[in-house]
């Protein structure tokens, strides 16, 4: 995946060599038409270069940042392996999943409930066993443009050529990355971690942060990004990938959630290691001076919802631009901009349908019917985060504000751009796992694939100072 590994190379010095041989370790883990592995190592290794650049310039000079190539296979399917009290949790929800529709297949997606509702309402059905039948009289065309059109998600599971037939002419790099000639703040802090705002108008308590972040937790070797302040305004792995990343080499990181949509719980125990995460109605005036506040004191935003549904909060990228001059600014969307899905809403599973990965991986069941298949892992979802991730570093590391942004579409491309042969599995996996008391329980969870100097940073269970995460339990894979 050269693409990806070079993907930095305009910014940092040997880029591409630091991030070709930042994942150290060998063997096949993962079987298919497509290299999923290479793909996932690649993402990791682009994040863990920049990250490297981004220590040395905070003066971590000796900083030494690696990944081992078991922890990042077992961290692209760490959902599988969280425990919750021993526990397990399920896999997708009733009403997600591939379903035959007239003229071929469609994969939906109705994890979150009020994906479901609008799916329902699309369909005009009323209980999960109507899914399947009233699916079967429309086209998959049909089907999709009805789902999408109440707000669902869906996609017709297409060929690899027929995607590519309709795509973007013009796919552009797989990160877009626009540098600001504006000085990022984190070079020049004092390291207080002081902010305008008063504790307790940032629902945090006086006791342990000041403002709407804490103060660094110390330039220890083993967390070299310390004092770096990231807002995430994103949520279902991809974003949290990033900032599960950044929190375990120190960062501190501020997650917002609307409390009307709350988080599954699954996607939070597993992707909030080391976030504080609360929950905030940004359409309150109140809340919203407070985001403006927590973005004043921040040296990164990550973005990860549909594109335009920020903007009516005043967080489209040109406002965030206008307003938080000094801000990195990375932005996630499932689509490409100029393709004809451009603004829609999408996840890891729908845009392996809608690509032809669905179908590549696709194979007959135990009664000899043809039916699509899916990536042994949500490598989409991971890479992208990596990416973001990747972005956030590099640019800082420049010394200068500025814009990225990465799509699971395009992450798909460079997936299937990199041909190669069917690979076969010769190594099995036995992942390392860590503890952690939550609020809900006895957790069991695989952290961020990163070590310094060898060894795992110190890790974190998420820190939620909100009820809002109620929903179902996450999905435990793609398949």
């Amino acid at each position: 995946m050269q693409e990806i590994l070079s993907a930095l190379d305009g910014l940092l010095p040997r880029a591409s060599e630091h991030a070709a041989t930042a994942v150290h370790g060998s063997g096949r883990y993962w079987s298919g038409p497509l290299d999923v592995q290479r793909l996932a190592v690649s993402g990791v290794g682009l994040a863990v270069a920049g990250a490297q650049q981004l220590a040395r310039t905070m003066g971590h000079r000796d900083s030494v940042i690696t990944a081992r190539l078991p922890e990042v296979i077992a961290a692209f399917d760490s959902v599988s392996h969280l425990r919750l009290d021993g526990q397990s949790l399920p896999g997708f929800a009733p009403c997600s999943g591939f379903f035959p529709v007239s003229d071929g297949w469609l994969r939906t997606h109705a994890n979150y409930p009020h994906h479901r509702e609008r799916l329902f309402r699309a369909l005009d059905i009323t209980h999960d066993d109507a899914l399947a039948p009233a699916l079967a009289q429309l086209t998959g065309e049909q089907a999709e443009s009805r789902i999408v059109a109440e707000g669902g998600i869906a996609a017709r599971v297409a060929t690899e050529q027929e995607w590519r037939a309709d795509a973007a002419s013009e796919s552009g790099p797989w990160l877009e990355l626009t540098p600001a000639d504006i000085p990022v703040r984190v070079f020049d802090r004092d390291g207080s971690g002081a902010s305008i705002r008063s504790s307790d108008s940032a629902g945090c308590p006086s006791s342990s942060v000041k403002g709407p972040f804490a103060a660094p937790r110390g330039t220890a070797s083993l967390t070299p990004l310390a004092g770096v302040r990231v807002v995430s305004l994103t949520r279902v792995i991809a974003g949290p990938t990033a900032t599960k990343f950044l929190a375990a080499l120190g960062a501190d990181v501020l997650r917002i959630d609307p409390p009307a949509l709350p988080e599954l719980l699954g996607q939070h125990l597993d992707t909030d290691s080391g976030v504080r995460c609360v929950s905030w109605d940004l359409a309150d005036p109140a809340r919203a001076e407070d985001l403006a506040d927590a973005l004043d004191a921040a040296d990164v935003l990550l973005t990860g919802y549909r594109p335009g549904s920020l903007t009516d909060l005043g967080l489209a990228a040109a406002s965030i631009r206008d307003r938080f001059p000094h801000l990195v600014h990375v932005e996630l969307s499932a689509w490409e901009p100029s393709g004809p899905r451009g603004g829609q809403r999408g996840f890891d599973s729908i845009v392996q349908a809608a690509t032809g990965i669905a179908q590549h991986y696709g194979a007959r069941d135990e009664h000899g019917k043809w039916r699509p298949g899916a990536l042994p892992v949500q490598a989409l979802d991971h890479t992208a985060g990596y990416g973001m991730a990747a972005a956030a570093c590099a640019l800082l590391a420049t010394g200068t504000a500025g814009h990225a942004r990465v799509s699971l579409e395009r992450t798909a491309r460079a997936l299937l751009d990199a041909r190669t042969l069917r690979t076969a599995q010769d190594a099995h996996l036995s992942p390392a796992t860590l503890t952690a008391p939550t609020d809900h329980g006895m957790l069991e969870y695989v952290p961020s694939p990163v070590r310094v100097h060898g060894a795992r940073p110190p890790a974190e269970a998420p820190r939620c100072e909100h009820d809002g995460v109620r929903g179902p339990a996450a999905p435990a894979r793609t398949a």
